[in-house]
């Protein structure tokens, strides 16, 4: 025999009021967040190659004001939003204790807007800049790992639930695109620097391995999904310094 409700406690129920959303919370739109190196292969620009300049100069070189990650985190540990707002210190420290309201609205505006950093994914995602240089053999200061532990753990208690380090990828997960002459190729049929063999090389090889390492010595677990690990970016680490590849299509 099936029990059947009241009428009134039918359509009471029908009627009650979705369980409001939190007040803090990221955008729905995020579903990752991107973890960057600032220094990698730069092929083109031997001058470049693993080189990663500060905070300032870096956001000085970011001239549109959509390009570019939501936050870089320095050496030292010291967190650099993108548009920090108007009467706002350039940079902040994380706490050691737990996310205060204030702290909680300031991440949940800077995550708001939608910055250029990730090829097909920058309108569901979130990127952290990590000064670094890039190669796989560099280590993570233990300031700089804790502080990049502390954003992304920030970023996970701020999704309510919604992202879990499953949602924690490299630049180098979403974008396997090969190094492209000029950088603007748009239908995979543009020069691309090459081996000697012919491969092309990865034109996103960040981060290190060694990053995901250090996070989770800090207690952020985030699965790695790739057996690659640094096979491609140690490949990139074999060129010449001064040698720009010879360049064919892919």
């Amino acid at each position: 025999m099936t029990a059947t409700l009241p009428l009134a406690a039918f359509f009471s129920l029908a009627l009650a009021p979705a369980a409001p959303a939190p007040a803090l919370a990221l955008p729905s739109r995020i579903r990752r967040i991107v973890l960057h190196t600032l220094g990698g292969p730069f092929y083109g620009r031997p001058d470049m190659r693993w080189v990663f300049l500060t905070p300032p100069e870096t956001l000085g070189l970011w001239k549109r004001p959509t390009f570019g990650a939501h936050w870089i985190v320095w050496t030292d540990g010291s967190i650099w939003p993108r548009h920090p707002a108007v009467g706002e210190s350039a940079s902040f420290v994380a706490p050691s204790g737990a996310l205060s309201p204030e702290l909680a609205r300031r991440l949940v505006r800077e995550a708001a807007p939608v910055y250029s950093h990730v090829e097909g994914h920058n309108g569901t995602a979130v990127g952290i800049e990590v000064s670094h240089s890039g190669r796989s053999a560099d280590g993570f200061p233990p300031e700089q790992a804790r502080a990049v532990a502390w954003l992304v753990s920030a970023l996970l208690e701020l999704s309510h639930g919604r992202l879990s380090g499953r949602d924690v990828v490299g630049h180098k997960d979403l974008d396997p695109r090969p190094a492209f002459v000029g950088d603007r190729c748009r239908d995979g049929h543009c020069l691309a620097y090459v081996d000697d063999a012919g491969r092309p090389f990865r034109r996103r090889v960040d981060p290190p391995e060694g990053l995901f390492l250090a996070l989770g010595r800090e207690g952020l677990k985030s699965p790695r999904e790739t057996s690659e690990g640094d096979a491609e970016l140690r490949r990139s680490e074999s060129i010449p310094g001064n040698l720009v590849p010879r360049t064919e299509k892919p």
